[in-house]
């Protein structure tokens, strides 16, 4: 019975990790417009929305981890 979970769980992960992906690629064609970004006064670029919309999540991700990283040394200096 538990192989039978293990290989129905794997199976649904499958399924949700390509469902999520035809998601996001769906994402990616509906914004495709070009937005001027505009990062210092003067200075601005024209990108694709999706662009900016995936740099700011990898950003986010990033920044994430890196206060996980600190978060934990602080713990480990702290006892």
């Amino acid at each position: 019975m538990t192989a039978f979970l293990n290989a129905a769980l794997r199976a649904l992960r499958i399924i949700g990790r390509i469902i999520i992906f035809i998601l996001l690629v769906l994402l990616a064609l509906g914004n495709t417009q070009e937005i001027s970004f505009q990062l210092i006064p003067g200075l601005a670029w024209e990108l694709p929305l999706i662009l900016v919309l995936f740099i700011a999540f990898a950003l986010g991700i990033l920044l994430t981890l890196l206060s996980g990283i600190t978060l934990g040394r602080f713990k480990k200096s702290r006892s």
